[in-house]
């Protein structure tokens, strides 16, 4: 799996997810409006050029600076209070991990 950086296309109904990405849906970006998900490593189908293609190190980056600047918050049934950038690089680690990216 790779990762990517995309927007959510209008469509008649509405905001949606775009149909090249296979698992979308990840860490919004409340700044530029962007999310985070994955695509086959070696799609049938075209991508947009203009979509930006992450390497895991890349999206550590992302969410680090993203916590920067607003933090990211523990999930409610562990806590009420925001993660530390350790937790949120072992966030994003794991979540490579579990989601096979190359």
């Amino acid at each position: 799996m790779k990762i990517l950086e995309y927007m959510l296309d209008a469509t008649e109904n509405g905001l949606m997810t775009p149909a090249w990405v296979a698992d979308g849906g990840y860490w919004h970006n409340i700044t530029d409006h962007t999310y985070i998900g994955l695509v086959q490593n070696n799609p049938d189908y075209h991508i947009p050029s203009t979509v930006n293609r992450l390497t895991a190190a890349q999206l550590e980056a992302r969410q680090v600076a993203i916590h920067s600047a607003t933090p990211i918050w523990k999930p409610a049934l562990e806590s009420t209070s925001a993660m530390t950038e350790a937790e949120v690089r072992a966030t994003v680690q794991s979540w490579v991990t579990d989601k096979g990216v190359d």
